[in-house]
């Protein structure tokens, strides 16, 4: 008996093995380049918020600086204390940081999710290799 050869049905098991092997090759090599496609696309839209966040805080902070000393010197003219001005007007430039500081926040936390696509696509993968029918 030659141990040596191949019959006809195990050299097809080893094509299908080989198949098989390929097509996971492939279907994880797809799935890198959605994940990096979504990171490259989320750390965009994160650059994008930060950078509103630092712009919107330095424009802030400058006109609420000149803003508040102007409406405060008004207030005084108009007859208020000077402690009442100062309040009135810190009151209102804190409310203006706290609405601009709460949009640049709403804008990185839109880009917190990792890949959501190509976790969906995973989970998927490991229902169908769990049960392929």
């Amino acid at each position: 008996m030659d141990t040596n050869r191949i019959t006809s049905a195990e050299s097809d098991v080893g094509t299908l093995i080989k198949g098989a092997f390929k097509d996971l090759e492939k279907l994880a090599t797809q799935h890198i380049r959605l994940f990096k496609k979504e990171i490259t696309e989320d750390a965009k839209k994160a650059g994008e918020g930060f950078v509103s966040l630092i712009i919107g805080l330095n424009v802030l902070f400058i006109g609420g600086v000149l803003l508040a000393f102007a409406l405060a010197h008004g207030l005084m003219h108009a007859g208020l204390r000077d402690w009442a001005a100062y309040l009135i007007v810190g009151i209102l430039v804190g409310a203006g940081g706290g609405v601009a500081i709460f949009l640049a926040l709403n804008r990185l936390k839109a880009a917190s999710d990792v890949a959501p696509k190509t976790v969906e696509e995973l989970e998927e993968d490991a229902k169908w290799l769990k049960n392929p029918k």
